[in-house]
């Protein structure tokens, strides 16, 4: 059986039609988990999946770019560009990707849930409040006043905060 050089073409595009689908789906049940788990929101878990969902797209995109015959020089310059700059970009101390970067690692991995007051060292004060809140870019704290105080993200990894009480939200 010898297939012509597009039907490989098609064939591999399938190939990584599928692995999309099925990372897409995989991720979607790991952050449906880690919601579970870890008393996020609805809206929360939808921002996340959307996010990851641009990434898994833009890796599609370089691999069916790879498959339909784009030299594998220019893909290879292009992505180690992009990641280049968004590697920087996400690791820079005051980036709105690296809020974006810290609002996934506090979905994910760290301990501080909604619900949950705290005591956050924010620039040269310390804000303490409940967690209302968290967004790509900052998490919101209810102060004692009743007042709102928004926090970067990046703050909250990069400063020392202490989890005074844990929250009422389902665990």
């Amino acid at each position: 059986m010898n297939l012509e050089p597009y039907q490989i073409r098609i064939a591999e595009t399938a190939i990584a039609l599928i692995a999309f689908f099925l990372i897409r789906h995989l991720t979607r049940s790991f952050i449906r988990a880690n919601l579970v788990r870890a008393a996020f929101k609805t809206r929360e878990e939808q921002e996340i999946r959307r996010l990851l969902n641009v990434l898994l797209v833009l890796v599609l995109a370089i691999v069916v770019s790879a498959i339909w015959g784009l030299d594998q020089s220019e893909i290879l310059v292009f992505a180690t560009s992009v990641f280049t700059v968004l590697g920087i970009a996400l690791f820079a101390e005051m980036s709105i990707l690296s809020n974006v970067t810290a609002c996934l690692v506090l979905f994910f991995q760290h301990p501080v849930k909604i619900g949950d007051r705290l005591r956050v060292y924010d620039q040269d004060h310390w804000v303490e409040g409940e967690l209302m809140d968290i967004t790509y870019f900052f998490v919101f704290v209810r102060t004692e006043n009743d007042g709102v105080v928004s926090i970067p993200n990046s703050t909250l990894l990069k400063d020392s905060f202490h989890i005074i009480e844990p929250g009422s939200a389902k665990r």
